[in-house]
């Protein structure tokens, strides 16, 4: 998908992906300083972006709102990945992709970050007290209107989700080649994205080619 011209922020990104990596690896107890600088060259060479394709009607109307007329529905989602994801990066309201905490077969999942480490949780039941989020932690929620929350896999099921879940956020989607556009997130996130939709995406190739089978 990589085609243009590498802007300063763009580089600077990558770079202090490469340079977290390698800070990461020295942390451990088996690193050496090479293969630390090796896996951080690594992490700098890799594209910041990855495809996924969304079906079900949990994120409507947000994402994959056809599917509300035709069951079969899918939207083509660009994710900007994190490949070591904190609340440096994520922010309440951004749209995540994340590994269901219920599968074990690595299921993703797309959901809303509703709250993150360090925020207090309020229940729906008034015999039940509020808690906070503990470090690390984060709620992320269904935006189905429609579906009960017994209808629908969240952390209204799943609890609280351990940010190591969360693959990265969703920052395009294209649901045909005449309805497609950034994904909302939070004011913060749309910002910082912005330089990675201009350096990793094409969007007449991302809306016209590699449909799903």
């Amino acid at each position: 998908m990589m085609s243009k011209t590498w802007s300063l922020r763009y580089m600077l990104t990558r770079l202090r992906l490469g340079l977290d990596e390698t800070i990461a690896q020295m942390q451990t107890t088996t690193a050496t300083l090479p293969s630390a600088v090796q896996k951080g060259l690594e992490a700098y060479s890799k594209e910041l972006t990855s495809v996924i394709y969304l079906s079900g009607a949990a994120m409507v109307p947000a994402l994959n709102a056809k599917v509300t007329t035709d069951a079969s529905a899918v939207e083509k989602l660009l994710v900007r990945l994190f490949p070591r994801p904190s609340f440096k990066d994520l922010y309440v309201g951004d749209t995540v992709a994340l590994q269901s905490p219920l599968s074990a077969e690595q299921q993703i999942l797309v959901r809303r970050l509703a709250a993150v480490e360090g925020e207090e949780m309020l229940s729906d039941e008034a015999e039940l007290q509020s808690w906070p989020l503990s470090e690390g932690q984060c709620w992320v929620l269904s935006e189905a209107e429609s579906f009960k929350a017994s209808e629908v896999i969240d952390s209204r099921s799943f609890g609280p989700l351990p940010v190591e879940n969360i693959i990265g956020r969703v920052i395009y989607q294209c649901q045909s080649p005449t309805e497609h556009g950034p994904t909302a997130n939070s004011d913060q996130a749309m910002a910082e994205d912005a330089v990675i939709l201009d350096a990793e995406l094409d969007v007449e190739n991302f809306c016209t080619s590699d449909k799903q089978t």
